[in-house]
């Protein structure tokens, strides 16, 4: 502001006085929720720092995800007879090969989840068949 320093007058009893600061300002905003995305605040510096902060979280989720996708690798790359369905991930978040009685607890564990979830299906279809399809 060009002269902002140069008293003004006054909007109430026209005499010419400085320029004060309010003491606080407050504001209303009527933001239509859009939906989980940034919201548009109309103040530019809450907005951006929303905007980085959220870019930071998703460059440290990104980061995260390639570091463990690069441990697997590493793993099958060690164990050439391996597969990513040999990986497991430990209590203490390390992951390591299964051994045969992990993945043989891992099967039996699997075999009974299906058998379940097959049975659910069967009830569902049966008090219900036009409403459920094959596929699940």
């Amino acid at each position: 502001m060009v002269n902002h320093a140069k008293p003004k007058k006054c909007p109430d009893c026209g005499e010419m006085a400085n320029r004060v600061m309010p003491m606080d300002v407050n504001g209303v905003f009527n933001q239509k929720i859009s939906g989980p995305i940034p919201q548009n605040t109309g103040v530019d510096s809450l907005d951006s720092h929303i905007d980085r902060v959220i870019g930071q979280s998703a460059e440290q989720g990104r980061k995260a995800h390639v570091d463990r996708v690069n441990i697997k690798k590493e793993l099958l790359r060690d164990n050439p007879g391996a597969t990513g369905k040999d990986i497991t991930k430990t209590a203490d978040g390390e992951f390591h090969l299964m051994s045969q009685e992990e993945r043989g607890a891992r099967d039996a564990a699997l075999s009974v989840n299906n058998q379940a979830m097959n049975a659910i299906k069967q009830e569902r279809m049966k008090t219900s068949p036009d409403l459920h399809s094959d596929d699940g």
